[in-house]
């Protein structure tokens, strides 16, 4: 008897290990919608297809949870459990809103009553579009979208522009009609408008055909991390806090018509290969290294893939950066950028051309581009090898795959989610007085001068002399002008318009290099020290 004791024990222990490892295991296996392309206000029918892949049966009753946007919508039970192999669905109705929307189903919860061979499998999305009813006064209404403002402090790259072209995906996607931000952008600089004033702004969104122009900030991005981290590398977990708020402006009168705001949340791991904290303090430049003067980088050589950071403080405007090798062959544009009196304007290359291919190790050009010429550069080396750090751009950058799929990411997109649903809500409340003021309002003059009264408006380092007259008023590339001395200027109090001055004397002669719609770029053909407020006329070819 002794002899099978031995055996007794081991078909008791695997006959215990079978009976541990026959589990059920829930999944969700798809998730679908009726109507397919809802509407807003439609009623949805969300169903959810739960299958048991495990080893025994599930008996007893369960509970399916379903949430939209990361709040919970409602529970369906399944009452009489599911089959191994079998599958069940599961149903809720819920009110769709304008907007883009995620919604996640969650097997056996929210009492989590099966036992299961695997916990980690029961979750599944699926990500659809509302728009706005094809009826909808909504449909003949334009819209601009502004770059928003970063008052978040959190040093993540591209947050204003990543949330601004990502808010634009998703009103397009609702039905909007949307124009380009980068149309926007390039009239605002054509013009030598200032994208920090409403009005500006709005004269833009006028000039590009908006009725309604969308301006805004992220002003909150919290990262709590909840654990430790060695060096750079960590695996913490974090809860994040997204808030955003955004204003509806009638381009046509300048007025804010409606504000809105909203907030993201999300907790769990980070999604990061490196530590947040650290992603912060190093993915932002030390203000003192590229913003004292000129066109700076904030290292003189940087090892292959390391973000090259570039700032210039200098002469109002707009600018862009052009990067080249050292041998003139173009690499990139980075985007304009509006620099204020005494502001710094920062970008960010992430050593990739225009069709994302990584450069190589070399020496490399930093220009700045003013329109019409470049105005300084700046020299720089990229190094083989990898230095103490090398960040990863994709998952700091808003609006790149990898920092969709991080916790901040998916706070983000959550909180752009709640805005695009309240903008197109205050939209519709004040789209009949919008576009009942498109055929009353006259374009204003601003002051513009004819050809013949004209003044000089800014003086550039680089030796341009800027005029309060182009396109608009038949100035053309070539055209010489002469400064003049000039006393008792009289100018209309309600126009602007200059109506008449006393001559002492000609302090010199321009001639034109460039022409935009309401300003012209010249140089000096004689020697004579030009000031602003100037006046300027015409001397023949």
């Amino acid at each position: 008897m002794k002899r099978f004791t031995p055996l007794i024990s081991l078909l008791i222990v695997v006959l215990i290990a079978g009976v541990c490892l026959a589990k059920s295991d829930l999944v969700v296996t798809n998730i679908t919608l009726s109507p397919v392309s809802p509407f807003a206000g439609d009623e949805v029918t969300i169903t959810a297809e739960v299958k048991n892949v495990g080893t025994t049966d599930v008996s007893g009753r369960f509970y399916v949870r379903f949430s939209v946007d990361g709040m919970q919508i409602d529970n369906a039970s399944i009452p009489f459990g599911i089959d191994v192999g079998s599958s069940k669905l599961a149903t809720v109705s819920w009110t769709a809103e304008v907007g883009t929307h995620t919604i996640m189903v969650e097997a056996d919860q929210p009492f989590n009553k099966v036992s299961e061979s695997s916990e980690a499998n029961n979750i599944s999305y699926k990500t659809f579009t509302v728009s706005i009813s094809s009826v909808t006064s909504l449909s003949d209404l334009k819209i601009a979208v502004a770059r928003f403002d970063d008052r978040s402090g959190s040093g993540f790259i591209n947050i204003g522009q990543g949330v601004a072209d990502e808010l634009i995906t998703r009103l397009v996607n609702s039905g909007m009609h949307v124009l380009e931000r980068s149309e926007l952008e390039s009239v605002m600089q054509e013009q030598s408008l200032n994208p920090a004033l409403k009005g500006d702004l709005a004269k833009a969104g006028q000039i590009l055909g908006a009725d309604l122009l969308v301006i805004g900030s992220v002003t909150r991005v919290d990262v709590q991390e909840t654990s430790l981290s060695l060096g750079f590398f960590s695996v913490s977990s974090a809860s994040v806090n997204v808030a955003m708020s955004a204003r509806l402006v009638n381009v046509y009168t300048s007025e804010i018509e409606k504000a809105v705001s909203s907030t993201g949340e999300e907790e769990g791991a980070t999604g990061f290969s490196v530590n947040i904290g650290k992603i912060v303090s190093l993915s932002q430049p030390v203000s003192s290294n590229v913003c004292t003067g000129g066109l700076l980088t904030d290292k003189s050589y940087y090892y292959f893939g390391e973000i090259v950071h570039i700032g210039y403080k200098g002469t109002p405007g707009w600018y862009r950066v052009e990067i080249n090798t050292a041998g003139g062959t173009f690499v990139r544009l980075l985007d304009w950028k509006f620099i204020s009196a005494g502001a710094c304007g920062e970008w960010f290359w992430n050593q990739r051309n225009m069709s994302n291919m990584q450069m190589g190790p070399g020496m490399y050009v930093a220009k700045l581009w003013y329109g019409g010429s470049y105005v300084t550069a700046r020299s720089f080396q990229i190094k083989p090898g990898s230095g103490s750090v090398t960040l990863p751009i994709d998952e700091i950058t808003v609006g790149s795959g990898k920092f969709d799929e991080t916790i901040v990411g998916k706070a983000t997109n959550s909180a752009l989610n709640q805005l695009v649903a309240s903008l197109i809500q205050g939209a519709e409340q004040v789209a009949s007085k919008v576009i009942g003021a498109r055929g009353s309002v006259e374009p204003t003059t601003n002051g513009e001068v004819s050809a013949g009264k004209a003044q000089i408006a800014a003086v550039f380092a680089d030796g341009r002399i800027v005029i309060n007259i182009g396109a608009a008023t038949g100035v053309n590339k070539g055209d010489f002008f002469q400064i003049l001395h000039a006393q008792n200027v009289i100018v209309d109090p309600s126009t602007g318009e200059i109506l008449d001055y006393e001559i002492l004397g000609i302090k010199g002669e321009i001639v034109i290099v460039e022409v935009r719609e309401r300003v012209s770029y010249a140089i000096k053909t004689t020697e004579f020290v030009p000031l602003v407020g100037d006046m300027v006329e015409g001397s023949g070819p």
